[in-house]
């Protein structure tokens, strides 16, 4: 058994529970937790192509990849460009609890499908799983959620969270339509799609004349 003079108090619980939180507060990022409202469940599949981002909440969260973004990075295939990093974040349970269940009773823990904004490279990261057993039970008790997240894939989702940088984020999707592309500190949209179309324009003609651009009319 136990030693009996060695026990698991809520004192020293809170206490960890603090530090946790503190340490968070100075080493990481205020971010937003968007979560993900469905509007028509496919109960078969579980998913809802129609879903909405209605509300955010800002948050700070401890970014553990600190050399940079993890995944594969940004892929060129034959509908566009595609950015395929991942980065995992920390947050606190306590602080989840105070910042989004108070607001949101329904919402007791991150969800997966919901999403982060990350203000830094102005990205949307979806969070494909919820880690709630790491670390493990110290001293009896679990105090942070990790949130595995990835680019989000923008599918024309319905974006009103009353965030600015969010909302207009749906407004400069990739070049395939069907993803999100970060924006550079000028605001100026890294995609390259407007000015592939006008190098475009001036090179074919397909008038009636010229309906194949051949120029032997």
């Amino acid at each position: 058994m136990k030693s009996p003079y060695f026990k698991e108090n809520s004192s020293e619980q809170n206490l960890v529970e603090d530090l946790s939180i503190e340490s968070i507060k100075i080493n990481g990022r205020d971010m937003v937790y968007i979560p993900r409202t469905l509007l028509n469940k496919d109960e078969l599949f579980g998913e809802d192509n129609s879903a909405k981002f209605s509300k955010g909440f800002e948050m700070e969260m401890y970014i553990q990849s600190v050399n940079g973004f993890e995944g594969d990075g940004d892929i060129l295939q034959k509908f566009g460009i595609q950015i395929l990093d991942r980065m995992n974040l920390v947050i606190s349970k306590k602080r989840f609890l105070e910042e989004v269940t108070t607001f949101q009773p329904t919402i007791t823990r991150p969800r997966e499908g919901d999403l982060v904004f990350f203000p830094l490279s102005n990205t949307l990261f979806e969070i494909n799983f919820v880690e709630h057993e790491n670390p493990f039970y110290q001293i009896g008790k679990n105090y942070t959620f990790i949130l595995i997240c990835e680019t989000f894939t923008y599918n024309q989702e319905t974006m009103d969270t009353g965030f600015g940088d969010i909302d207009t984020l749906d407004d400069i999707a990739g070049i395939s339509g069907d993803i999100v592309i970060p924006k550079a500190a000028t605001g100026v949209t890294l995609g390259d799609n407007e000015d592939l179309q006008n190098f475009g324009d001036d090179i074919f003609d397909f008038t009636d004349t010229d309906p194949f651009s051949e120029g032997r009319y």
